[in-house]
């Protein structure tokens, strides 16, 4: 019977490893049970293990019940067996993981003689599809370097990995803030990142010491938890029994960058030389091994500055050459010269890192994992804006790194797994000036006759200096049992982890001037002046918790059950001290930190339906409910441990009009000491150091989320799959706040702007500059800001997504995927944390109002995508070459108008416009900035304003246009010159769309492949006129340009070039040439084709051969019939399986593996198509009651019997002839 082991062997390896790869944890648990001739339990059986992932073999001994259980850490979901008994006949099984376990059962049945056949058991999944999952009721996608590596995508960033599965948003980076994603409408920063199963604080690591990422969108594992958005799941390579490893090398240069404007400093055109290694093997086979990897990359890129901007790029940024030359020389007049000879002319990015694995098996039951990771960059030119120049940056250095340590036992059939990570990263960036920030508001006629409005910057970046320091400690323990049968696995389980972190900077540390213009930028004349002051770092802990019960129930091989409870527990240290001034004021307690404990249930289910003729589900539907809790931000206890109110807490400096102390910049430069720490005057009504606070409400949590999820999928055509799921996310407890030092009284209202709340009076605004003070809506005028935050906003996301994947001809693999999102949340105004020094305000994105900030208001979210499809194609051409894409297509993002200025007095620039209609305005300058606003302004962005005349403009109710892009790679993998296929070159046509629309529409750019930066601010704050009491405005023309040629930042059509060379053995290929041949050699295609040609059944045959022992009494004429369709099934199987068996025989043994079993896993299923075909065509030609007597090995040759045996391959003896 080995050809029937080999046969289910080289359908394993045929699968595709995008379907291969679906692996549900890290630990494989093989459990069984061996018995004799009569059913009774053999004991002291030797059952040998072995993975064919790692070749690694592990042995036990079957106890009294004759039962087994084997523990494989990153065993890969394949095995080969042998049972060996004396007294008994040897047998070989081969286990495979199906797609929604985490144990695999192989019960054996042993032979009394040697003479008779081996019995083999094959617990193999049938052709799985990529939208299985491993987890009952789950969704997600996993991502093994087999498909990544062949892809147009970084292989080691783990974000951008996670936009390959459907329905999740990509959050692109910032000059401060990481990439990241969204899953189900929840913030980016609910979800989860896990290497080897513990937290992991980076999002990138060396590409060759990844083994599998897993991107799961939807979980009912009770051992999965803090994150109420998706998890990323990734794990690392170990050593085996086999030494390998790979080089990889990519290049990308400006020379292989195309652009319309190639001289465009903001095309973004960068050279980047990028080098990957990995490497390992056995330092003890079957005992002690080792793996590590690395990664060294250098990035140049154009520095994107006032200074890079040629005319064309000033007019997309909304000004002029004029303007901005003016602007350079008053820097120069101030001596404060936009560059010197030790900034760089360009930003070069460094980044290292490294990772070594070393694997040993203590014993049969117990496996020691231990990790150690690092990682470090240094960037120059940091935190350089287009809007700034140069000086306003500096150099940026990080380092981290950590050590993790994983126990796996094994105690009779008991299994724990101990894992343990400890963790530290450390941030600085060192400023070029250290002088105050500057913002010039210009306005600047564009050469089509619009009016453009923009901030120029100088100065400090207000977010410099930077220093920070991180440490992070993890433990998680879970034991579990694996119930006789395996029908359940119940697991006990617990997380502990403490966060620390020490920031040793803040936002506007060294202060920012505002001038309203050049000219009052000229006579040294600014309308605000703000600085943030602190005497201590900002230091916060937490300590987090989790217990957790749970089973997987196997029901039956069609239905599978997960449910569970989690228990988790908070607690905050490092509280400040007790403000008795805040507690008589406003009745909170400054010196308590929340803690919280809290129960969330799951339950996930999956039910395998239908049968086809071979015994194999049609498909399935999956589904679940369950509670999932994040982590509250660990900034928010920072701020507040700062933000205190106390002596030596922070403060908050505000200085409007004329108690703006005057800039000295030669004292700044010369001596950083005189930077003003206090506004002009006695007056408190325009200037004043007041002391920021930060508190939490009673009620706050972390943030939770409801989710629940349906899902349906069929096969069809043995070689689609096409599902669709539904999902729905309630979040509650979500992070917010209050400002309880606001008196939301409403001094006035501007009745232009639809009777607008001013909560502050006419008299504390400037009318030169309509500058408020803040000190006219403070309840308590000692304190700024005063924010509790709380836990009473909510979020809701529904979301269908349709997929269809597959195998089309020649061999092309496919997966595309259309979603369709609906989502909603509540924001305040003062929901965005950042800016503002007392934690809360700055009114970032999300964060607006259009009257009272402490009123939540529902509306769009900002990670609403409502409409995305995502295809991915992988077509072997020929052998030794291949074609890989990814496209995606998005419905635009949502923005909010917003307007440059404080206009409700609250103190923050959080309001948002009122849409002037350009036929009813009260003032002749914005009736014609509208005017001429509309007349020129992008079709979505009139269409937002021409939607909202005369009202407030609501939140996110502006859109970009669509955004399409398009990666293809081309893999070259010669065989040649002893190659052997080892090495694999790679071109990379990176942003296609942007090339395709150079070549077709010339200088009129549709923008097809560009990022949207849409332009946010349609008013700018001018003025304020006393009389009438409404604010003077100007228009931003610019508003909403972000499309076409009108857009300043240019990605480029991108030609890459990357090289990959394998050492050692390939793993993959291995089995592919052990399946043909084996220890003995390399078989010819006849000694193939005998071998495969007893494992396929012909079920006429069969019949005819059982007439007399069954009694079916078959007549003459069923006779002849069931002998023609045998013949004509024998004559159409053997064209399959001459190919078959011709291709695997007589392809080298350098043959590709994955279009090996691309024309392997097309041929199986022909042949499989044509024995379900002959089933049918044989109960038609026999009687019912003859249909009833055969028996099921005949009727369901593939499908899986209640022992787990498989039909047709018991330990009978077989008819002569077969």
């Amino acid at each position: 019977m080995r050809m029937v082991c080999t046969l289910m062997l080289i359908a394993v390896v045929a699968l595709p490893s995008v379907l291969r790869a679906q692996v549900g944890s890290t630990t494989d648990i093989l459990i069984g049970r061996v018995t004799g001739p009569e059913g009774t339990p053999v004991a002291g059986a030797r059952v040998e293990a072995t993975s064919a992932e790692t070749e690694i073999t592990r042995i036990k001994v079957t106890g009294a019940d004759g039962r087994y259980t084997i523990i494989f850490p990153d065993g890969g979901g394949n095995y080969r067996l042998r049972v060996v008994s004396i007294g008994f006949a040897p047998s070989q099984l081969v286990l495979a993981r199906q797609s929604d376990e985490d144990r695999l059962v192989g019960d054996v049945r042993l032979g009394r003689t040697a003479t008779v056949l081996q019995s083999v058991q094959v617990r193999a999944a049938p052709a799985r599809q990529p939208n299985q999952r491993p987890e009952a009721g789950s969704t997600e996608r996993g991502l093994p370097p087999g498909l990544v590596n062949r892809l147009p995508i970084e292989p080691g960033d783990l974000n951008a990995l996670a936009t390959l599965a459907p329905g999740v948003v990509g959050v692109p980076e910032t000059d401060s803030t990481a990439a990241s994603f969204s899953v189900g409408g929840q913030p980016a920063n609910q979800n989860s990142i896990t290497l080897d199963g513990l937290s992991f604080g980076s999002g990138s690591v060396p590409q060759e010491a990844v083994r599998n990422t897993r991107v799961v969108t939807s979980t009912y594992d009770v051992a999965r938890g803090q994150f109420t958005g998706g998890q990323i799941a990734s794990t690392t390579r170990g050593g085996t029994n086999i030494f390998q490893g790979a080089l990889n090398y990519s290049l990308r240069d400006p020379s292989l960058e195309f652009v319309d404007e190639p001289e465009n400093a903001f095309s973004q055109k960068f050279s980047q030389n990028q080098i990957n290694g990995g490497f390992g093997g056995p330092i003890v086979k079957n005992k002690l091994f080792t793996f590590g990897a690395f990664s060294l990359s250098r990035r140049t890129d154009a520095l994107q500055s006032l200074l890079a901007a040629d005319p064309l790029a000033l007019q997309r940024l909304g000004t002029n050459g004029d303007s901005v030359a003016r602007f350079i020389a008053l820097l120069g007049g101030y001596g404060l010269q936009p560059t010197t000879a030790s900034i760089p002319d360009e930003k070069l990015n460094d980044n290292a890192s490294a990772l070594v694995r070393i694997d040993y098996s203590l014993a049969d039951n117990h496996t020691l994992m231990l990790r150690g990771d690092w990682r470090g960059s240094v960037q120059d030119a940091s935190r350089i804006s287009p809007f700034s120049v140069p000086h306003s940056g500096g150099n940026a250095k990080s380092a981290g790194g950590g050590g993790m340590l994983t126990l796996t036992s094994n105690w009779s059939g008991v299994i724990n797994e101990l894992r343990a990570y400890v963790s530290g990263d450390s941030r600085s960036t060192d400023p070029y000036l250290l002088v105050p920030s500057g913002r010039v508001v210009v306005a600047s006629d564009l050469p089509d006759d619009r009016l453009g409005v923009s901030t120029l910057q100088f100065g400090i970046n207000s977010a410099l200096p930077q220093e920070s320091r991180s440490r992070r400690i993890e433990i998680s323990d879970e034991i579990s049992r694996v119930s006789n049968g395996g029908a359940h696995r119940i697991k006990l389980g617990g997380l502990l982890n403490e966060e620390s972190s020490e920031n040793g900077s803040f936002s506007n540390a060294l202060g920012t001037y505002t001038f309203n213009s050049l000219a009052d930028f000229e006579a040294g004349i600014p309308i605000s002046y703000t600085r943030t002051l602190s005497s201590r770092d900002r230091q916060a802990r937490s300590n987090n918790a989790a217990i957790y019960l749970g089973d997987s129930w196997r029901r039956s091989q069609r239905l599978q059950f997960t449910y569970g409870l989690r228990l988790e527990g908070s607690r905050y240290p490092n509280a400040p001290g007790y403000n008795p001034l805040v507690d008589s004021v406003f009745g909170r307690r400054t010196d308590r930190f929340p803690s919280e404990l809290h129960l969330s249930p799951r339950a996930g289910f999956t039910w395998n339906y239908g049968s086809n003729a071979g015994g194999s589900s049609r498909g399935s539907i999956r589904g679940g409910f369950g509670e999932f809790r994040g982590r509250a931000p660990s900034q928010l206890f920072a701020s507040a441990a700062d933000a205190n109110g106390l002596a030596n807490g922070q403060e908050h400096l505000v200085c409007v009009g004329a108690a703006v102390p005057l800039p000295d910049w030669d004292a700044f430069l010369n001596d950083s000491r005189t930077i003003p720490v206090s506004c002009n005057g006695p007056s408190q009504q325009f200037g004043a150091r007041r002391r920021n606070v930060t508190i939490f409400s009673d009620d706050f949590s972390a943030p939770r989320a409801w989710r629940g999820s349906l899902g349906f999928n069929r096969r069809f055509a043995e070689r689609y799959n096409v599902s669709l799921d539904a999902s729905y996310a309630r979040g509650v407890s979500q992070t917010g706040a209050r400002d309880i030092n606001l008196d939301t009284t409403s001094r006035f209202s501007l009745i232009d702007e639809g009777g607008r709340p001013v909560y502050s009076p006419a008299s504390a605004i400037v009318p030169s500059s309509g500058a408020v003070s803040l000190s006219g809506s403070r309840i308590e005028q000692r304190f700024g800001v005063v924010s509790e935050i709380n836990s009473g906003l909510t979020s809701s996301t529904r979301q269908l997504t349709a997929s269809l994947n597959g195998i089309a001809v020649r061999s092309m693999s496919f997966g595309a995927s259309y979603t369709v999102m609906h989502s909603r949340d509540e924001v305040q105004g003062l929901s965005t944390f950042g800016g503002g020094g007392g934690g809360f305000g700055g009114g970032g994105s999300g964060a607006s109002t259009a009257g009272n900030p402490n009123v939540a208001e529902r509306g769009r979210s900002d990670q609403e995508r409502r409409h995305s499809m995502l295809a991915t194609v992988t077509w072997p051409v020929k052998p030794g070459f291949e074609l890989t894409a990814i496209g995606r297509v998005a419905s635009g993002a949502f923005f909010t108008p917003i307007v440059a200025g404080d206009i409700n007095g609250d103190g923050l620039r959080n309001d948002r416009p009122f849409m002037f209609d350009p036929d009813g305005s009260p003032d002749a300058a914005i009736a014609a900035g509208m005017s001429r606003l509309l007349a020129g302004a992008p079709g979505r962005a009139r269409e937002c304003i021409l939607r909202q005349l005369g009202t407030i403009a609501s939140r996110n109710s502006c859109t970009v246009p669509w955004s399409p892009s398009l990666d293809i790679r081309a893999n070259f993998r010669p065989s040649g010159f002893g190659l052997d296929r080892r090495l694999t070159v790679s071109l990379l046509a990176l942003n296609s769309l942007t090339g395709i629309d150079q070549l077709l529409h010339g200088d009129d750019l549709r923008g097809w492949g560009q990022p949207v930066f849409p332009d946010r601010t349609l008013l700018y704050v001018r003025g304020f006129d006393p009389v009438s009491r409404r604010f003077l405005y100007q228009v931003n023309e610019n508003f909403g340009a972000a499309s076409g040629s009108r857009n300043a930042f240019r990605v480029p059509f991108q030609i890459a070039v990357q090289a990959r060379f394998t050492l050692g053995s390939d793993p993959v290929r291995q089995q592919l040439n052990a399946g043909a041949g084996g220890a003995a050699g390399r078989q010819t295609a006849v000694e193939f084709r005998a071998r495969l040609a007893r494992a396929v059944p012909n079920p006429f045959t069969q019949i005819l051969e059982l007439n007399d022992s069954l009694g079916l009494a078959l007549d003459t004429a069923q006779k002849a019939r069931l002998q023609a369709h045998g013949d004509t099934l024998k004559a159409r199987a053997d064209i399959v399986l001459d190919s078959l068996s011709a291709n695997l025989a007589g392809s080298p043994r350098s043959g590709d593996p994955a279009q090996a079993g691309a024309r392997m896993r097309t041929r199986i299923q022909e042949a499989r198509s044509l024995a379900q075909a002959a089933l049918k065509d044989a109960e038609s030609i026999l009687t019912p009651a003859q249909w009833a007597k055969v028996p099921q090995s005949v009727k369901q040759p593939f499908a899986q019997r209640p022992d787990g045996q498989e039909g047709g391959r018991q330990n009978r003896r077989r008819p002569p002839g077969a």
